[in-house]
C-alpha cells in the first residue's frame, strides 16, 4: 500500500473533493505525505496546509501548469505561494480559461444542449473553471438527456463533445514548457514532467526526445508511477530517470473519489481514490526522501 501521493487535484481546480477532505481521505487510507497540486492554481494549498497539521499528514505545497508543448504539463513542489510573479501569470491563466470555457459554452449551446454560464460556475467552486465542470453543468441538466443518450460520465462526456480534437473544444493560450520551468524555480519550487507517457502513446524516442529539451531548461525529475501509466511506461521512464539523472515522483493525479471505468484501450482507468497508483515492483522508498531534500536545497517550503 502506498504511504504518500504527489499528484492530487481539489476543488480549487477540477477536482470534486475539498483540499481539506483530500487530506483526511489521505488520512483514512494511510498516507503520510501528499501533495496539492491543482491545475494553474494554488488556490487550494493553504487549506489543505491546515488540514495537514489537523490530521497529522505532511502536505507538500504544489501545482500543476499546463505548458505549450504536447499540451504537456508541468508539476511544481515547495513553492512558495507567496511568490509575485507566480502569482500575477497564474491569474492570466485564469482570465484565459474563463474566456476560453464561457466559448465552449456557447458553443455546446449552438450544438442543442440547455447549459447557462451559471451552471458552470456552480460547478467550478474553486474558481479555475474546466472542461469537467462544463460537462458535470451539462450532465446535471434533464433537459439533456435525450441528447447526451448513452453517455453519463465526465469522462466520455469530454471525449466526445469537448476533447482536443472537438470543434467545440476552444484552445486558450499556454505558457511554454522553458518558462513554465523558469517560473517555478523562480518560486524555488522543484519542477516534474507530469504523468509523460499520456502525451507520447506509444512513442517513447519523442517522449525522450523532448525530454531532453526539458532538461535543458532546468526539469528536475519526471513522474515515473501515475495510473495513467503502463508497466512498460513506468519501466521506460525509470530507466529515463536514471539516464538522465533526474528525480523520481509518483502520484494518483486524484480528482474523484469511486468507481472509474477503464479505458476499453489500454485498460488503466482514474484514480479511485488518494494513493491508488501501481509501482509495478519498482522501489519507491527514496521518492520523498529525496524530493524533499532538492525543494531544500531550492530554499522551498517541504511542510
Amino acid at each position: 500500500m502506498n504511504t504518500f501521493d504527489l499528484q492530487i487535484q481539489t476543488t480549487a481546480s477540477d477536482g470534486k473533493h475539498s483540499p481539506r477532505e483530500c487530506v483526511q481521505m489521505a488520512k483514512e487510507h494511510g498516507l503520510q505525505v501528499i501533495a496539492i497540486t491543482d491545475h494553474d492554481t494554488i488556490g487550494g494549498v493553504e487549506e489543505a496546509l491546515r488540514a495537514g497539521a489537523e490530521f497529522g499528514v505532511r502536505v507538500i505545497p504544489g501545482i500543476e501548469m499546463s505548458v505549450e508543448e504536447h499540451d504537456s504539463h508541468i508539476l511544481g513542489y515547495g513553492i512558495n505561494i507567496g511568490d509575485e510573479l507566480l502569482l500575477g501569470e497564474l491569474a492570466k491563466f485564469k482570465e484565459g480559461r474563463i474566456a476560453g470555457a464561457q466559448k465552449m459554452v456557447e458553443n455546446l449551446r449552438q450544438e442543442g444542449f440547455t447549459v447557462e454560464w451559471g451552471d458552470v460556475l456552480r460547478e467550478a467552486t474553486g474558481g479555475v473553471v474546466a472542461r469537467p465542470h462544463i460537462a458535470r453543468a451539462i450532465l446535471a441538466r434533464p433537459e439533456n438527456k435525450e441528447k447526451l443518450g448513452l453517455i453519463s460520465t465526465i469522462h466520455d462526456f469530454i471525449e466526445k463533445f469537448i476533447s482536443n480534437e472537438s470543434p467545440n473544444y476552444v484552445r486558450r493560450a499556454h505558457i511554454s514548457a522553458q518558462d513554465a520551468l523558469a517560473l517555478l524555480h523562480g518560486a524555488r519550487g522543484v519542477a516534474v514532467w507530469s504523468h509523460p507517457a499520456i502525451h507520447f502513446k506509444n512513442n517513447y524516442e519523442g517522449l525522450e526526445n523532448f525530454l531532453k529539451e526539458l532538461t535543458g531548461w532546468g526539469l528536475d525529475g519526471i513522474e515515473v508511477f501515475n495510473p495513467s501509466h503502463t508497466e512498460d511506461d513506468s519501466e521506460f521512464l525509470e530507466g529515463l530517470s536514471k539516464k538522465y539523472n533526474l528525480l523520481r515522483t509518483a502520484g494518483s493525479d486524484f480528482h474523484e473519489a469511486g468507481k472509474h471505468a477503464a479505458d476499453q484501450e489500454t485498460g488503466l482507468h482514474s484514480a479511485r481514490f488518494i494513493g491508488d497508483y501501481e509501482t509495478h515492483g519498482f522501489s519507491a522508498d527514496d521518492i520523498v526522501p529525496k524530493l524533499l531534500e532538492t525543494i531544500k536545497k531550492r530554499g522551498g517550503n517541504a511542510d
